[in-house]
C-alpha cells in the first residue's frame, strides 16, 4: 500500500531537471570513493595540546640561564614538533581539497533532492569546518615552532660567542700555575709515562723483545730494499722518485712491527705509544712527501723551484707532520693523564705556538716562490691569521685559540691535499695516449679507436672529477670550522629542496642534474653528427654542401633541444621565455639587430643552400673557397691562404657570384694579340689544336663546347684572338690557363707567327714653331 507522502515524493522526483540525474550519479560515485578509501587522520606523535604545552615550557625556560647541551636538546625537540606541524598542514590541506572536490560534485542544495544527499552534504560541510580549524591550529604551531627555533638558535650563537671570547690564564700565568701542582701529582705523572705494572717500561722483557724484533725487521728491510725495488720495477736502478719512496720503507716496517708486538704483549704504554705514533707518522709522511717533491714528482712539475728549495721545504713539511702525529697521540692519551686539564694548558699552548711557528715559517719561505708568489694577498692574510692565533694563545683566549688553530691548520691541510689531487688529475687526464695504460686500452677497445686518436669526453670527465675533489675539500673545511651534522643536513636540505631569491625558486640539485644532462646531450649530439658524417649510407648520396647543411641543422637543433630539456629539468618554466623574448625585442631593435640578422641569414643559407662548403664564390672583391658555414658567418679561404670571415647578412643582401652552384664547369676566354701580317687561318688552327691537346679541357661533352678560336677585335696594334675552352672543374682554372698560354706561345713561335706588342708612332713636323729658351724659333725654310 502506497502512502500519500510517497506519492508526493515521487511527483517531486519526476519534475526534477534531467541534469540532476547526472549529478546524482556522480554523487554516488563520490560516495563509493569516500567509503572505499579511508580518510587519513593526523597521526602526530605528540597531541596538539601537549605540543602547545611543550612549546610554552621551552619558551619560559629559555629566559633562564641554560647550558649549550640543554639548548641542543631543545633544538631537536622543536625541530621534531615543527616537522609534525608541517605534516599536519600537508595532511589537512589534502583532506580539505578532497572535501572541496566532493562538495563541488554535490553542488548546491536543490528542492526535492534525496534526504541522504542533504545529510552527506551537511556531514562534509561539518568535516570541512573541523578540518579548517585543525589546519589553522597546525599553522599556528608551525609558526610558533619556527619562532622558538630562531630564538634557540640566537641563544646558541650568544653562548658560542661568549665561550669563544672567554679569557683564561695567559701563557705566563699558566707556567706559574705549574708551581702549585702537588708533588704527588708529579709522581703520578712520572708513573703514568714511565711505569707499567709496577716496574719501569724499559725493564720489561716483552718491550725489549718487541724493539729488538723491530730493529731486525728494519735491518732486513734495509738490505732487501734495493733488490726488491729492482724486481718490482724491472729497472736497474729504479726511478728516482721510487728510490726515495723505498728509502723510508725500512723505517716504517720496523716501527709497524714493534707496534704490533707491543700491542699483542700488552706492553703498549702511553710513552711507547706516543713514540711509535710520532715516528710512524714521520715515516709515512716523509715517504709520501718524497714521492711528491721528487724531481719527477707531481709537485716538482708545477713548482719551478731549485733542488735546494725543494729539500728545505721537504724538511719543514716533515717536521710539521711529526708535530701533528705527536699532537694526535697526545690528545688520545690526555684524558688518562694524572695532570689536570687546567695544568695541561701550558703544554698545549707551547705545542700550539711551536706548530704555528713551523707553519708560519713554511708559508713565509714557500710562498715567495711560484706558483704561490702570484697570490701575495692570500699569503699575507694567512700569515696574519696565524699571527693572530698565536697572539690569542699567548693572551689566554683558549677557546678562541683552539677554534682558530684547528680551523686554520685543517683548512691549509685540506687546501694542500686539494691542490695535490687536482694536479694529479690534470696530469692523468692530459696524459698522451699510452698503449701500456690499461684503462686507455680498455676504452679504446670499447670505443673502437686507434692509438693516435684522442679519447672523447676527456674534458668533461676532468671537470667532473675536479668538481668532486673540491666539493669534498670544501665540506672538510666547513667541518673544520665547526659545521656540525645538523649544519650539513641543513645544507643538504637546501641543496635538494632549494631556496627562494625573490620570486625565483632555485633548486641546486635540479640544476646539477640539468648540467650533467646538458653535458650528456651535447656529447650525444656530437656522436650523432660523427655517425652521420662517417656513415655514407645515410647522407652519403647527398652532395657535400647538402651534407654540411644537414649536419649543421642537426647540430643546432640538438643544441636547442638539449638546452630546453636542461632548463626544464632545472625547473625553469619555459613559458617565461615569452617575457624574456619581449624584453630582448627592445635590445634587438637597438644593438642586436646585426647579430639577429646574421643568425636569420645563416638559417636561410643552410636551408636554401645557394652557397655550399667547397664552392668557389666571389663576394665583392673577395674570391675563394667556402671553407665553413656557421650560423653567424661564412669562412672563405682565398688563394693566398688568408681566411676571410664574411657575415651571413652580406651573402643574403649583396651580390654573390657562385662559380659552382649548378655545376663545376667553367668557361675560359684566353686572349692572344697577334701581328696584323699573320695568317689568320694558321693562328686559328694553332689555337684549336693546343686547346684539344690539354687533358682538362672538355672536348665532346654536352656540358660545354669544344675548343674554339675566335677573332673578336682588330685594333690599331694587333689582331685580338681568343681561345674559348670549357673545364670540368673550375678549381683548375689557373693551372689550365698557364698551360694553354705557354703551349700556344711556343707553337706560334715555331710557326713564325709574331705576337703583337703595343706600339706608338711619332711624326715630326719640321715647320712648327717651337719655343726655345724663352725666344721664338725662326722658320728653317726648306730644311
Amino acid at each position: 500500500m502506497i502512502h500519500r507522502t510517497d506519492i508526493l515524493w515521487i511527483n517531486n522526483w519526476n519534475i526534477l531537471n534531467k541534469r540532476h540525474i547526472f549529478s546524482y550519479l556522480s554523487l554516488l560515485g563520490t560516495c563509493l570513493v569516500i567509503l572505499t578509501f579511508p580518510r587519513l587522520a593526523y597521526a602526530s606523535s605528540t597531541p596538539v595540546s601537549q605540543t602547545s604545552t611543550v612549546l610554552q615550557s621551552i619558551h619560559q625556560d629559555l629566559s633562564k640561564n641554560v647550558d649549550l647541551q640543554q639548548l641542543i636538546y631543545w633544538q631537536k625537540t622543536v625541530d621534531a614538533l615543527s616537522h609534525n606541524a608541517h605534516q599536519c598542514i600537508t595532511e589537512k590541506s589534502g583532506n580539505l581539497s578532497q572535501i572541496d572536490k566532493s562538495l563541488g560534485i554535490l553542488g548546491s542544495a536543490t528542492a526535492g533532492e534525496p534526504k541522504n544527499l542533504s545529510t552527506l552534504r551537511l556531514k562534509l560541510q561539518g568535516e570541512e569546518k573541523n578540518l579548517s580549524g585543525e589546519l589553522a591550529t597546525c599553522k599556528v604551531l608551525a609558526i610558533a615552532s619556527a619562532d622558538l627555533a630562531q630564538k634557540i638558535h640566537q641563544k646558541q650563537e650568544a653562548l658560542h660567542a661568549a665561550m669563544l671570547l672567554q679569557r683564561d690564564h695567559n701563557l705566563w700565568q699558566q707556567a706559574l700555575a705549574l708551581q702549585s701542582v702537588p708533588v704527588s701529582t708529579w709522581v703520578g705523572e712520572r708513573e703514568f709515562w714511565l711505569m707499567q705494572n709496577g716496574q719501569s717500561i724499559f725493564a720489561q722483557r716483552s718491550l725489549q723483545i718487541s724493539f729488538g724484533v723491530g730493529v731486525v725487521v728494519f735491518a732486513l728491510s734495509l738490505l732487501l730494499r734495493a733488490p726488491l725495488a729492482r724486481k718490482i720495477h724491472r729497472q736497474h736502478p729504479p726511478p728516482v722518485a721510487k728510490n726515495k719512496f723505498y728509502h723510508y720503507v725500512p723505517l716504517l716496517a720496523g716501527i709497524s712491527t714493534s707496534a704490533a708486538i707491543t700491542a699483542l704483549t700488552n706492553t703498549l704504554s702511553p710513552l711507547i705509544m706516543l713514540l711509535l705514533v710520532t715516528w710512524g707518522g714521520y715515516a709515512f709522511t716523509a715517504m709520501f712527501l718524497a714521492l711528491a717533491l721528487s724531481p719527477t714528482g707531481v709537485l716538482s712539475q708545477h713548482f719551478d723551484w731549485p733542488p735546494q728549495t725543494l729539500r728545505s721545504t721537504l724538511r719543514r713539511l716533515r717536521s710539521i707532520a711529526t708535530l701533528a702525529a705527536f699532537g694526535l697521540a697526545w690528545l688520545v692519551m690526555a684524558p688518562n693523564d694524572p695532570l689536570s686539564l687546567a695544568h695541561q694548558d701550558f703544554f698545549y699552548s707551547v705545542y700550539h705556538l711551536t706548530l704555528l711557528g713551523a707553519v708560519f715559517w713554511l708559508i713565509w719561505r714557500a710562498g715567495a716562490h711560484g706558483p704561490f708568489h702570484i697570490y701575495p694577498l692570500l699569503r699575507a692574510l694567512t700569515l696574519l691569521a696565524l699571527t693572530v692565533t698565536a697572539a690569542f694563545t699567548i693572551l689566554g683566549y683558549r677557546n678562541l685559540s683552539n677554534y682558530l688553530f684547528f680551523g686554520l691548520l685543517m683548512s691549509l691541510l685540506a687546501f694542500g691535499i686539494g691542490l695535490f689531487f687536482s694536479w694529479e688529475l690534470t696530469d692523468f687526464w692530459s696524459r698522451p695516449p699510452q698503449p701500456s695504460s690499461h684503462w686507455q686500452r680498455f676504452l679504446r677497445r670499447r670505443l673502437k679507436l686507434k692509438n693516435d686518436q684522442p679519447l672523447p669526453w676527456i674534458a668533461w670527465l676532468s671537470t667532473i672529477t675536479h668538481s668532486f675533489v673540491w666539493l669534498g675539500i670544501a665540506a672538510f673545511i666547513l667541518y673544520a670550522w665547526g659545521l656540525t651534522h645538523a649544519g650539513f643536513t641543513l645544507l643538504w636540505k637546501y641543496f635538494i629542496t632549494g631556496f627562494a631569491i625573490g620570486n625565483f625558486h632555485i633548486q641546486p640539485f635540479r640544476w646539477a642534474i640539468a648540467i650533467l644532462l646538458l653535458i650528456l646531450l651535447f656529447n650525444i649530439n656530437t656522436v650523432i653528427q660523427q655517425y652521420l658524417a662517417n656513415h655514407s649510407r645515410i647522407i652519403g648520396h647527398m652532395e657535400s654542401g647538402a651534407r654540411h647543411s644537414v649536419l649543421s641543422i642537426v647540430r643546432y637543433t640538438g643544441f636547442i633541444i638539449a638546452i630546453l630539456i636542461a632548463l626544464s629539468t632545472a625547473g625553469v618554466a619555459l613559458h617565461n621565455f615569452a617575457i624574456i623574448a619581449g624584453a630582448l625585442s627592445v635590445g634587438i631593435g637597438f644593438g642586436l639587430q646585426n647579430i639577429v640578422n646574421n643568425f636569420v641569414s645563416g638559417l636561410i643559407l643552410l636551408l636554401e643552400r645557394p652557397i655550399r662548403v667547397g664552392d668557389w664564390i666571389q663576394v665583392g672583391t673577395t674570391q675563394g673557397y667556402v671553407q665553413k658555414m656557421s650560423i653567424r658567418y661564412t669562412l672563405i679561404l682565398t688563394f693566398d691562404r688568408t681566411e676571410v670571415f664574411v657575415p651571413n647578412s652580406e651573402l643574403i643582401a649583396g651580390q654573390v657570384t657562385n662559380w659552382m652552384y649548378t655545376n663545376s664547369v667553367l668557361r675560359l676566354m684566353i686572349p692572344f694579340n697577334i701581328a696584323h701580317d699573320a695568317d689568320i687561318s694558321l693562328v686559328k688552327e694553332i689555337l684549336v689544336a693546343e686547346g684539344q691537346k690539354h687533358p682538362d679541357v672538355l672536348q665532346d661533352d654536352p656540358r660545354g663546347i669544344p675548343p674554339t678560336a675566335l677573332l673578336l677585335d682588330v685594333s690599331e696594334n694587333a689582331l685580338q684572338f681568343y681561345l674559348r675552352v670549357y673545364l670540368d672543374d673550375c678549381n683548375k682554372s689557373f693551372n689550365v690557363q698557364t698551360d694553354l698560354r705557354a703551349s700556344v706561345v711556343e707553337s706560334l713561335l715555331r710557326h713564325n707567327v709574331v705576337l703583337a706588342h703595343q706600339q706608338q708612332d711619332v711624326h715630326i713636323m719640321p715647320k712648327q714653331i717651337l719655343p726655345m729658351e724663352g725666344k721664338l724659333a725662326q722658320p728653317t725654310g726648306g730644311r
